[in-house]
Parts: C-alpha cells; sequence; structure tokens
C-alpha cells in the first residue's frame, strides 16, 4: 500500500510533465481531478536549479 507522501509526490510529478506538455493549470486540475490553487502552488514551489 502506499503512503499519502507517495501519491502527492506522483501527483505532483503530473502536474509538472504535464504543464512542460503546454496544459494550462486549469486544465491540468481537471485532468487530475484537484484544484487549480493546488496546481498553481506545486509549479511556484519548484526549486530553479542553476548550473
Amino acid at each position: 500500500m502506499r503512503t499519502e507522501e507517495e501519491v502527492k509526490y506522483d501527483l505532483d510529478e503530473r502536474i509538472f510533465e504535464l504543464y512542460d506538455s503546454g496544459m494550462t493549470i486549469k486544465s491540468i486540475s481537471e485532468k487530475l481531478e484537484t484544484t487549480p490553487d493546488y496546481v498553481a502552488s506545486v509549479l511556484k514551489n519548484v526549486s530553479v536549479e542553476t548550473g
């Protein structure tokens, strides 16, 4: 059985994949059955790697 943390991680990964493919926050939230606010907060909290 998967933990809540694993489920959240998988959801966040799907959000990144869909956003990178060009989907809007609204479309992502509808597809993944979550709120636009949650999608936006996940995308906002991405740490940008500098190299």
